[in-house]
């Protein structure tokens, strides 16, 4: 055996560094905005289930315990809760495969979204 290059002369990229195909780390900003609209999503979306255990629990026992009549956080404030919680958590489920503009783009949506229905429901 010779230790000579192969027989037909050397391969299409012999000598040249490899590369692996790797994600390439979005910046510090999207990273934290990331982060931003994982826990605005989260958060929604668990305040949406514990305003739908209150609609379905409060005004029965309220009424149980003859304290009156109680009519609970009301069916479009639980479903606003749910929908942006859901659709965020969708979002950054799916959002890793994206490109870094649409990434943005959908993280500012589920912020802004979360930050609507926050004000919607909980401000005067």
């Amino acid at each position: 055996m010779t230790s000579g290059p192969p027989p037909g002369g050397t391969p299409p990229g012999a000598g040249e560094p490899r590369t692996i195909d790797r994600p390439v780390r979005p910046a510090r900003a999207v990273r934290v905005l990331d982060g931003l609209a994982r826990l605005l999503a989260a958060g929604i979306l668990v305040v949406g289930v514990g305003l739908i255990i209150a609609a379905l629990v409060a005004p029965p026992a309220v009424a149980a315990a003859g304290l009156g009549v109680a009519d609970g956080p009301g069916w479009s404030t639980v479903l606003a809760h749910l929908l942006v919680g859901v659709a965020g958590e969708a979002v950054v489920s799916l959002r890793r495969r994206w490109p870094t503009v649409i990434r943005v783009s959908a993280d500012l949506a589920v912020v802004l979204a979360a930050l609507v229905v926050i004000w919607w429901a909980w401000l005067p």
